[in-house]
């Protein structure tokens, strides 16, 4: 909000057009919701956002990062876009997973990344951040960072499987892990994600998290935990102005 040339936001499940499972706000193409419906919803976010275009990668839940510039072609596998041309759109979808914007105002840069737990786990934001370092020049203690809804730490149930991983490969996330008195494990990735940042020499005080719960709100939020695969896909999308 103190960067007035940049437009961002994320989207809820209400003000689209499509319906039954997928009501209303969803821009997911591969949700299984009506391809018109879905390039309807979106042609609507990217006026009310203020950018030129929505583009968004075929998400893989590693940690790839592209560039995208005017003349770059339509984003392939991937789960973070990064850029500084003025009035392009770039947006990342989810139904529980963090979304994150890192924007750099001092070399009017920006990108954004879905960051799962395997994505954060393969370390995407901070591939994110060395990507924005090596394209525009980007220092960590410049970056504002947005993390947007997503199914919180105490609702977000794991199994030994994922708890291992990170264990073997990230031993010092572990404390985002939880075990309550019904032995459930739970995990909170955006725990994960704040440290991955503040790590890497971004400021606690630029780090904003907007408050919310993907799985707990049914009416505002998509969740795959929660609904399965037959359900929408909200967005974090930005750009700077032309």
């Amino acid at each position: 909000a103190d960067l007035p040339e940049l437009r961002h936001g994320v989207t809820t499940r209400r003000g689209g057009v499509s319906r039954g499972a997928y009501a209303t706000l969803n821009v997911g193409l591969g949700s299984g919701d009506e391809p018109g419906a879905v390039q309807e919803n979106r042609r609507r976010v990217t006026r009310a956002v203020g950018v030129d275009a929505f583009r968004a990668p075929r998400q893989v839940h590693g940690a790839t990062v592209q560039r995208v510039t005017a003349r770059a072609a339509a984003p392939g596998d991937g789960d973070a876009l990064a850029t500084d041309a003025p009035g392009m759109g770039v947006a990342v979808i989810g139904a529980d997973c963090p979304l994150v914007l890192l924007v750099d105002p001092r070399r009017r840069s920006l990108a954004v990344v879905h960051s799962g737990w395997r994505g954060t786990l393969s370390a995407v934001v901070p591939a994110t951040i060395r990507a924005m370092r090596a394209w525009f020049e980007t220092s960590p203690a410049d970056l504002h960072v947005g993390i947007a809804p997503s199914i919180e730490g105490t609702c977000y149930e794991v199994g030994a499987d994922v708890h291992d991983a990170f264990a073997q490969r990230m031993p010092l996330a572990l404390d985002a892990f939880a075990v309550d008195a019904a032995g459930r494990m739970t995990l909170d990735v955006a725990h994960v994600i704040r440290g991955q940042l503040l790590e890497l020499g971004v400021s606690a005080a630029r780090v904003e998290t907007m408050p919310g719960c993907t799985y707990c709100d049914d009416a505002d939020w998509f969740s795959h935990r929660r609904d399965g695969p037959r359900t929408g896909r909200h967005a974090l999308v930005a750009g700077w102005s032309a």
